[in-house]
């Protein structure tokens, strides 16, 4: 079992806990402080956020999200850390080693770089940093969020991000070509019309664009400047 410790909870990036399963871990437990009594004020809501929209990223890639855990308690706790902990292994148990399935069909190595690059841009990081503020103070207007109106602002934007970066891995895949909406919709098991919607964003941004067009299908593939690099669509 590898144990990887930082300052505070609150500094646990999303990638690392990616990172982590790309690297052949079967699930990441993350612990911190009771809410309210963070050294640095807002380390554990800013944890619990961030662990939030990582578990929703990983669902989407196929990774159950029961792998990812996050429990809060004191110092003092030593009983409550070993149930925590021993409730955890039994759960990766019975859920058994990260072997790839899930999902769809594409392979787990493309699903965790497309995850990976999803929590590394900047949608998912602004969504984040201010998810804290938003349950607290409220936007620009004093207009609050409660739990379920963020639960559905971070699954919708989670399942964008990760379909996006997902289809910028697959058009950057050397083996794929030329590709259209339609297969791209199959591979994702999506409606054509959101995957079109995803290359038009990939389009403006300058990341993907029509390379063929095979019997009035337009097969799409990634820049080839771009296409050796990692995507960082926000």
């Amino acid at each position: 079992m590898r144990v990887i410790r930082v300052m505070c909870g609150g500094r646990v990036d999303p990638s690392f806990v990616i990172e982590a399963f790309a690297g052949g871990a079967d699930g990441v437990f993350v612990g911190t402080c009771l809410e309210g009594e963070c050294h640095y004020s807002t380390g554990n809501l800013e944890a619990k956020v961030k662990m939030d929209l990582t578990r929703r990223v990983l669902a989407r890639s196929g990774i159950d999200p029961a792998r990812l855990v996050l429990r809060m308690m004191s110092s003092a706790e030593g009983a409550k850390f070993v149930s925590y902990v021993s409730e955890f292994v039994a759960t990766i148990d019975e859920l058994g080693p990260l072997d790839g399935g899930g999902g769809d069909s594409l392979p787990l190595a493309l699903r965790l770089r497309a995850a990976k690059t999803a929590v590394e841009g900047k949608k998912l990081r602004w969504i984040a940093g201010k998810a804290t503020a938003f349950n607290a103070e409220g936007n620009l207007y004093g207009e609050m969020f409660t739990e379920h109106e963020l639960g559905r602002l971070f699954e919708e934007v989670a399942g964008d991000e990760y379909a996006k970066h997902l289809i910028m891995h697959i058009l950057q895949d050397g083996r794929v070509g030329g590709v259209s909406a339609t297969d791209l919709a199959k591979m994702l098991g999506r409606r054509p019309a959101i995957v079109l919607r995803h290359l038009a964003e990939l389009r403006r941004l300058g990341l993907a664009d029509i390379g063929d067009i095979k019997e009035t299908t337009p097969l799409w593939q990634a820049v080839a400047e771009r296409a050796g690099g990692e995507c960082r669509a926000g």
